[in-house]
Order: structure tokens, then sequence, then C-alpha cells
């Protein structure tokens, strides 16, 4: 890859949202560069059920794949690698790999999503996705009639638990620390609708081939559980952005318009780095397909002079 090869467009991250950006920019005929390392959210085990066009769902693995297959049909590049550093050089940005290869784009599409703090039980990894979740929303219908372990340390992780009660009676909630931090009324409400709170620690879980069984517990004992929803928090993966001069909001999201502009121009974010809410696949598409269009209309000629100007 020619070092001085400029592109119309960097995108870091190719999940759903960076890999709609990069296709509908190819697709704008402008020249693109993912750097993508293969991680993130859809590289789990889960099904996805609410993404339309997939009857019976899909996983989030073959998603991607069919995604990036996509994209190879058109004359995208991939770099598969993450940026490790970001910066503005003169009228364009360079991204360096962790392998320290340089590249350049007029353009910066951040779609690195964000990380999700699972508990560090031995072998966790291989039951994200297939028994333990983060989201209600993509994976709450699957718990009806089912026994599920919340495992959340503040008041908003306790209110998400309480809205589990529209799919299952069998709800606990486990602080996963040896303090809790759920407040009074939250305790309170908890405790009226029948939720158990166990102020422990997970020493481990009993399963098999990433199905869970039961939790066991640090203080001694297990709890039964068909389902864990880890709702411990979530990094968002926004330092390379704010590197740049980025706004990023309290909760550490990248900050973007509704045409997905941050506050620096030619950067443009997509996907769950700029967001609280809607931790979607759908959300994550059309950010990244409204970065994309945005991205192709600041490329143009005209536009930049009349910018120049403004």
């Amino acid at each position: 890859m020619p070092s001085e090869l400029v592109y119309d467009a960097l995108v870091l991250g190719g999940g759903p949202a960076g890999l709609a950006a990069a296709i509908q920019l190819a697709r704008f005929n402008r020249s693109v560069l993912v750097l993508d390392e293969g991680g993130g959210r859809s590289s789990y085990h889960q099904v996805n059920h609410n993404y339309l066009g997939f009857p019976g769902g899909i996983t989030s693995r073959d998603l991607r794949r069919l995604c990036r297959e996509q994209a190879s049909r058109l004359p995208i590049a991939f770099i598969d690698d993450a940026a490790a550093a970001v910066s503005r050089q003169g009228s364009c940005y360079a991204a360096r790999t962790r392998d320290g290869m340089e590249v350049h784009g007029r353009t910066l599409v951040v779609a690195t999503g964000v990380r999700d703090r699972f508990p560090g039980f031995p072998g966790w990894e291989t039951y994200v996705g297939r028994s333990i979740f983060w989201c209600i929303v993509c994976d709450g219908y699957s718990t009806r009639g089912r026994r599920i372990v919340v495992v959340a340390n503040d008041d908003d992780g306790g209110v998400t638990a309480l809205q589990f009660l529209q799919f299952t009676a069998h709800v606990t909630v486990l602080s996963n620390s040896a303090h809790c931090g759920l407040g009074t009324k939250v305790r309170r409400e908890l405790e009226a609708r029948g939720i158990r709170l166990i102020e422990d620690e997970i020493a481990g879980v009993l399963g098999h081939d990433g199905i869970l069984g039961a939790v066991e517990l640090k203080r001694g004992g297990t709890l039964e559980a068909d389902y864990l929803f880890s709702l411990q928090g979530i990094t968002p993966a926004s330092e390379l952005a704010a590197s740049l001069g980025c706004e990023i909001s309290h909760r550490g999201y990248i900050v973007t318009d509704m045409e997905q502009r941050t506050n620096v121009p030619g950067v443009f974010a997509a996907g769950d780095v700029t967001r609280d809410l809607a931790h979607q696949i759908a959300t994550a598409v059309h950010e990244g397909i409204t970065a994309a269009t945005t991205a192709n209309y600041t490329l143009y000629a005209a536009w930049q002079r009349h910018e120049q100007y403004r």
C-alpha cells in the first residue's frame, strides 16, 4: 500500500456502522479504507431477532460476515488491525495502526463501538451471546418464563431488572460487589415486586458449551440461572475521537449532530460510540449510512470552497 496514497475516507471499525458507512461511500465512488481488528459486539455469538429481513434471526457473526462479503464486491480496502492513534496532518487525517502503518484520508468516520464490562470469571467469553447478554431490547424476549440473574450495582441496572418482569417472574439482582450501589428507592421497589437482591460477587459459573446452569458466589452457594444479563456499565471507545478534539459527552460518547458530524470538520461518528441508548444494529446501520452521505457531501470541491468562504 503506497504511503503517499490519500483515501477519500478512513473508516475506523468494521462492525455494522463502519461497514454500512464504507459500502455507502464506495457506492458514491469514493476511495475507502476500513481499519478493523475484528472485535466488538458483532463478534459475539448472539442471534439477532429484531433486524428486519431475517425471519429466523441471524447471528451477529454471520451478519458481519455477509456485510464484509458485500463490501468485498466493491473497491474497498481493508487493514485487519485497529487504529492506535489518529492525527490531523494538513488537510487530511492520518491513522496509525498498532503495527506502525500510517494511512491517510480526507475524511474520517469513527465507528469504534463500546467495550462492555462483563463479569471476569474463567471462561466468560464462551458464554457471551449464548446465555450471557447485556441488552434487554435485543434479548429480553428470550427470557420468557426463564430464570435470570441481572448483574447490576446502580439504579439504572435496578430499573432494568424491574423491566424484566414483563418477561419472567424469576428475576434476581446480583451486585457482583461487596458493596451495593443501588439506592433506597430502587431497593424498595425490587423488594415490593418480589425481586431478590444479593450483595455478593461472582466466583464462577456452572455450565457447558456456553449454556449457563448456575452462578457460583464467593461467599458460598449458587444461583440457578438460565440467563445472566450483565449491566455493569459500558465504556465507549471514544479515545481516538477525543484526541482529535471531538466533543465527548459526560458519559464518554462522541457528540454528533443529526447528520453524524462531530464538532471537528471532516470527522464523523456512527454506531454505539455515539449514544448511550438504542444500541441496535438497525441504528448503527442508519448512522453509518448517514455519516457516509454527509462525508460524501463534504468531499465535493464546491462545498469545500463554500465552507472556506462562509
